[in-house]
């Protein structure tokens, strides 16, 4: 299995003092001309991919998914359930994925994540940085989706986390403790996570659908330009959907709002399923 593991940080200046992360700590007072900042991170461990993927189409009604009519390297559905969460479905990848309400999930390179990008992100600074790295960053044909987790039950026009669902078309990489040990070690190991450690490394069977999954989680802090640290948590999701394929999904947000976040993420992963199940 070959990984490329890299880490981007980029700052979002804020247009006003009350505009810091509610809910933590405050850093001590700073000359007002020096803007707090937040850091937004995004972690994307990018495997070997050789499809390569059309522009899917836009999001459509409850009920009434559409697939994309593009390159069948990526043949992907998305449907607004009558909860309000998204389901996202990848034809010939063969499996699917729910996240919850209060999650705003597109697909990349799509009409829906650029609708999402004018309306949403367009009172959002830290949405909008966010969904610009990713539409910078996109690779074709590895990158399936992205979700923001909005949350406005906690805070409006607010980022709290956000995820990413990655499809390698080539890798035979069993689940099992070894390759779990494997994947651990170069989460800690390789520097592109500065300071993570792992404190969840399990395989199990979900709930739900009975899907086997390497779970990895941990923790990690970055600098909030003001001497100060900003706590996050990760969870990294493995799965494979057939022998010669492999499925990640990636949870970052901040771990101050592990009690409320890690419910969705218990349930994103709980709601895998294969198609033909």
């Amino acid at each position: 299995m070959k990984f490329r593991r890299y880490l981007t940080i980029y700052m979002i200046l804020l247009s006003a003092l009350a505009c810091v992360i509610p809910g933590m700590s405050q850093p001590a007072p700073v000359d007002p001309a020096l803007l707090p900042t937040i850091v937004v991170l995004t972690v994307d461990a990018a495997m070997t991919q050789t499809a390569v993927a059309g522009a899917p189409v836009g999001q459509v009604p409850a009920n009434e998914p559409l697939p994309t009519a593009t390159s069948e390297a990526a043949v992907t559905t998305l449907e607004v359930l009558p909860d309000g969460g998204t389901k996202f479905t990848h034809v010939n990848g063969g499996y699917e994925v729910t996240y919850p309400t209060g999650w705003l999930t597109v697909r990349p390179n799509s009409e829906e994540f650029n609708a999402a990008h004018s309306k949403d992100a367009a009172k959002n600074p830290l949405l909008l940085g966010q969904m610009d790295y990713d539409a910078n960053a996109y690779e074709a044909g590895f990158d399936q989706l992205f979700s923001y987790a909005l949350r406005p039950d906690i805070d409006k026009n607010f980022l709290f986390g956000f995820s990413t669902v990655s499809w390698d078309t080539q890798d035979t990489l069993p689940l099992n403790e070894a390759a779990m040990g494997e994947l651990a070690r170069e989460l800690e190991t390789s520097g592109a996570i500065p300071g993570f450690r792992v404190d969840t490394a399990q395989i199990y069977e979900t709930s739900k659908h009975r899907i086997k999954v390497i779970e990895i989680g941990g923790q990690f802090s970055l600098s909030d330009g003001q001497d100060g640290v900003i706590p996050f948590y990760m969870t990294a999701v493995f799965f494979k959907p057939t022998a010669d394929t492999f499925t990640r999904i990636t949870f970052t947000y901040l771990k101050d709002y592990k009690v409320q976040l890690s419910l969705d993420v218990s349930d994103t992963i709980v709601s895998i399923k294969l198609l033909g199940q």
